[in-house]
């Protein structure tokens, strides 16, 4: 794959290249690589349940059969969020 990147990275790549932390801009960039999925699988995803329930929501307001949220509709809401977090080891980012 080819790529270019800004001057800016380019020239932070040289610098941690240069300072020994990585022994090349491959490695330096796979490292970076790696980090983001790390990352990205810290993020939980939508358990199947919920997804069907959006759907559901989703279908049933472009039908015409949405009403406005109540404060409960809300707390409900959150209470559910703060539910799945606990049960997936969500750390509320």
């Amino acid at each position: 794959m080819s790529f270019e990147l800004s001057p800016q990275s380019e020239q932070y790549l040289a610098s941690v290249v240069a300072g020994g932390i990585y022994p090349s801009k491959e490695a330096a960039l796979e490292a970076a690589v790696a980090a983001l999925r790390e990352r990205d699988q810290a993020i939980p995803m939508v358990p199947a349940e919920h997804m069907a329930l959006v759907e559901a929501a989703i279908e049933s307001s472009m039908a015409g059969k949405s009403s406005p949220m109540t404060s409960a509709d809300w707390e409900s809401l959150r209470q559910l969020a703060r539910e799945t977090a606990a049960k997936h080891g969500s750390d509320n980012r």
